[in-house]
């Protein structure tokens, strides 16, 4: 008979054997051995974006890598969506996650950080801006007002302008308000996008002229204007077909200026489809990244909500055609 102290031996040793074959039918090897030198450093990032117990994927459409939905009428743009965003479905991905240009659809992003300042009481809507020089760009894709050094306008008034008719030297009159630099409001856009989750987008001005390093996809815009229709002044301002824009020159005489959205459904000269309504938009052309256009749509009759993109089409009837045909297939 076995007595105490041999028992434990044995079973120590039958339940050592058993952990050793464990580990060897668990790993598939029983020779690869791993040195506490080449651990992996497991960690946890700063400031990432924070989702509920579903993820991303309880806000948001999800769409893989590569994946193409109903997309054989986008082929001529770099890119086209549609979602229904009360089903969080998608009906059309065309090259989603693929890089393209933004051009000003770059000021939706500006936008957000302008009106989250005016939020936190940063800055106001009242607040009185005076010029100490013109501002220029080398491009001649550029749209801006006329102001000059000396002239002097209100926040509002540079919001709406960068918004409604995409002046862009009102976006660098806001972020040099904000941040004191439009480089410094940069790092402040990308800190937003990584935020949202618009982790394959990267801005190096707060306006969308073109520079290779300044670029984002379909689906990170998807993000941003989301972000964007957070605000409700986003829905006041979109709203417009006309402002006018005002400013007192350097002379201290009044100027008004009356602006229309670059959005040719919003001026008439396209015709909207019948049985929707606009939300928040944003145009965007430059030579590279060719005629671009995101919307937010919402069914009269139904108040199913969608969000509709085209990017990179060349020619504006071509970017008209391609949305007026996702605005249809939302119906």
């Amino acid at each position: 008979m076995f007595n105490q102290s041999r028992i434990g031996k044995y079973m120590r040793r039958s339940i050592s054997l058993i952990l050793v074959l464990s580990m060897v039918l668990l790993t598939g090897c029983g020779s690869k051995t791993y040195k506490a030198g080449k651990q992996l450093d497991i960690g946890v990032l700063p400031d990432l974006p924070v989702y509920g117990e579903l993820g991303m994927a309880y806000d948001n459409a999800v769409i893989a890598q590569g994946e193409e939905i109903d997309a054989a009428n986008y082929n001529g743009c770099y890119a086209a969506m549609l979602v229904d965003e009360t089903t969080k479905d998608t009906i059309v991905a065309h090259n989603v996650h693929g890089k393209i240009y933004p051009a000003s659809m770059t000021k939706i992003m500006t936008g957000i950080l302008v009106m989250e300042s005016i939020e936190k009481g940063d800055i106001s809507l009242d607040d009185v801006v005076t010029l100490n020089r013109k501002v220029t760009f080398d491009d001649w894709d550029a749209m801006a007002s006329d102001l000059v050094g000396g002239c002097s306008l209100t926040v509002k008034n540079l919001l709406y302008g960068l918004m409604i008719t995409s002046y862009n030297d009102c976006g660098v009159i806001l972020a040099e308000l904000i941040a004191g630099s439009e480089s410094a409001f940069c790092d402040m856009m990308n800190e937003k996008a990584k935020k949202i989750g618009a982790t394959n987008t990267h801005f190096v001005n707060c306006h969308g002229l073109h520079d290779d390093d300044h670029y984002t996809t379909a689906y990170d815009l998807y993000l941003i204007i989301k972000e964007f229709s957070k605000h409700d002044l986003a829905y006041v301002i979109d709203s417009l077909d006309t402002y006018d824009f005002t400013y007192t020159d350097a002379d201290g005489n009044e100027q008004v200026v009356t602006i229309e959205p670059t959005n040719e459904f919003l001026t008439g000269e396209v015709n909207f489809p019948d049985g929707y309504s606009i939300g928040s938009w944003k145009t965007g052309t430059t030579e590279e990244a060719l005629n671009c256009l995101i919307m937010e749509l919402k069914n009269d009759s139904t108040g199913e909500e969608y969000i509709a993109l085209v990017a990179g089409a060349d020619g504006k009837e071509a970017l008209y055609s391609a949305m007026t045909e996702l605005i249809n297939k939302a119906k």
